[in-house]
């Protein structure tokens, strides 16, 4: 669990940012900056740009807990709630952070982090990973980078289960429990048949309906 990154951000006013949000974003990344929102807590939404490199620099860590900074001493703790891209998903378009308390409960997605060699491999099979993020709940102060996956165990024709997860105190996996996260497989061998509330694809990320958003 990485600790709150602080970000130094600068408010916006939307009634000068007129236009579609690809022109405002462009704008704003062609002076290193990505236009972004905070909203939550029943506050008002607050428009506001971000540095992008420090955007790039949470992407990478998989940081999920930010002290967003405002000049004047002001400040805002935050979670990531929802990154918007471009339509070659290159290029940060748009940031949603959700206002959080560091003892809240919250639920978000986590990536999953494979470690080791599979001796199924070995054995003639292919490591396949159908899930590469799960929602889970927990405090906002206790959010994992990661949820690591040992495979030096896993052999031909075997899986692992959301309920084979070793998780961190206070973290609950919001997925099925017999959903496949990585299994090894015979090459040419149909997939198993997913189960109920099954899925082989990446969980979406939370979207909270919000009806004052920026255009």
């Amino acid at each position: 669990m990485a600790d709150a990154v602080k970000i130094a951000v600068a408010a916006r006013d939307p009634q000068k940012n007129k236009g579609t949000g690809s022109r405002v974003s462009r704008r704003l990344r062609a002076k290193g900056q990505i236009p972004a929102v905070i909203y939550g807590h029943k506050q008002p939404v607050v428009t506001i740009s971000v540095p992008r490199d420090t955007v790039w620099d949470m992407i990478k860590k998989s940081t999920h807990l930010a002290e967003l900074s405002f000049e004047g001493g002001t400040s805002e703790t935050v979670i990531v709630r929802d990154i918007q891209w471009d339509h070659l998903g290159k290029e940060i378009i748009h940031l949603d952070f959700a206002r959080v308390s560091a003892e809240e409960s919250v639920e978000t997605e986590v990536r999953l982090d494979i470690r080791g060699t599979a001796p199924g491999v070995s054995e003639g099979g292919i490591l396949e990973q159908p899930v590469h993020a799960i929602s889970v709940t927990c405090r906002a102060n206790a959010i994992p980078d990661s949820i690591r996956i040992d495979v030096s165990n896993l052999h031909l024709n075997q899986s692992i289960h959301v309920k084979e997860l070793v998780l961190p105190e206070g973290v609950k996996a919001n997925a099925d429990a017999d959903l496949v996260l990585v299994h090894v497989v015979t090459p040419g061998a149909e997939a198993p048949a997913a189960g109920e509330g099954e899925t082989a694809t990446q969980p979406e990320v939370i979207k909270p309906e919000r009806k004052d958003k920026e255009e």
